[in-house]
């Protein structure tokens, strides 16, 4: 449930978001990507700095953040522009969050625009490196824990089939309260009405297939109630050059006959999306921002280095944050709220 929050703590605008977040020993730099500035530093004021030194968190797709209090078994969502708070279940035995080391292996995601609504947000909680997710909605009481044993591969399960469910949970995307995963030809839904369960629906992934590039790295994005696939093409052996970028829509089948399919698009629809690889894809209306509509903001390839693929000219920009940010150091993308 919702509580109060800090005021004092409320140091962002959110006129300056998207932002990315630099963490360096105890030190936070923000960096707002509309003004193309880094924001003054302002420690001690019980702003983001010490909300970051004081906790462990995780981003959003929404913009709040999964805080985890350290040496505690608090843990909560945070509104880094308003200081709201949404109370999350202790994790009392320090599995889900407390743990130390445990964040780089861990994501949150959220199943709807904002976690106000108890009855239809579900807070979810996967690890990288295992088939183990944990899920609670705001109110509950504890963190339900869930090994994934149903293999998503169509087919009988098979042990090896374990890689596989470890990177369809690293691909899950929510929309319309539900979370999508990439399973190449098909595309499975995990649902949370009761139990949380999969379901697979078989996809046409022609249009997805690389004719050159033989190395890809795919991530989902929610727009509008559609469903987007972003693929990252990588000369063989070095994904750290993007040698090209493709955007394609999930056209749902409406009759038995039909056959859902991947699209090719060559628009956002004057939307912007922004990529954080391995960590989330969300899409924001350009007017708002006064960023470039059609645009793909990407991060996580090369370090603290934002990309920009104008999808109109098929051109690639790049910006340099900050000449005294490390430069191995890859940011956080920071949404606004919703």
């Amino acid at each position: 449930m919702e509580e109060a929050g800090d005021a004092s703590a409320a140091v962002l605008d959110p006129k300056l978001a998207p932002l990315l977040l630099f963490g360096h020993g105890d030190a936070t730099s923000l960096y707002s990507v509309p003004a193309r500035a880094l924001l003054p530093r302002r420690a001690g004021d019980g702003g983001v700095d010490d909300m970051m030194r004081g906790h462990r968190w995780w981003t959003t797709a929404q913009g709040w953040l999964l805080m985890a209090r350290r040496g505690s078994p608090c843990t909560f969502l945070w509104d880094p522009f308003t200081g709201r708070r949404v109370g999350l279940p202790p994790d009392h035995d320090g599995t889900v969050l407390a743990a130390e080391g445990s964040s780089h292996r861990r994501r949150c995601l959220l199943s709807c625009c904002g976690p106000m609504d108890p009855a239809s947000c579900v807070v979810l909680v996967i690890d990288h490196a295992d088939t183990v997710l944990w899920y609670c909605r705001p109110g509950d009481n504890h963190w339900v824990k869930r090994h994934q044993h149903q293999y998503l591969q169509p087919g009988p399960p098979h042990h090896e089939h374990r890689g596989i469910v470890i990177w369809a949970l690293r691909q899950l995307t929510a929309m319309d309260g539900e979370f999508y995963t990439d399973l190449i030809d098909h595309v499975a839904v995990l649902e949370f009405s009761l139990e949380p369960a999969f379901t697979v629906t078989a996809v046409d992934d022609d249009d997805r297939r690389p004719a050159v590039y033989m190395k890809r790295t795919s991530i989902f994005v929610e727009s509008n109630g559609e469903l987007h696939s972003i693929l990252f093409s990588h000369p063989i052996g070095c994904d750290r050059i993007v040698a090209g970028v493709g955007v394609y829509r999930l056209s749902m089948a409406t009759t038995q006959e039909q056959r859902s399919a991947w699209v090719k698009v060559d628009s956002l629809g004057g939307r912007v999306f922004f990529v954080q690889i391995g960590c989330f894809g969300a899409s924001l209306d350009a007017r708002t921002t006064g960023l470039r509509g059609n645009c793909i903001y990407y991060s996580g390839f090369n370090g603290k280095a934002l990309c920009v693929y104008d999808m109109e000219r098929g051109t690639t920009a790049i910006i340099n944050p900050g000449e005294h940010l490390p430069y191995h150091q890859s940011p956080k993308i920071l949404m606004p709220t919703r």
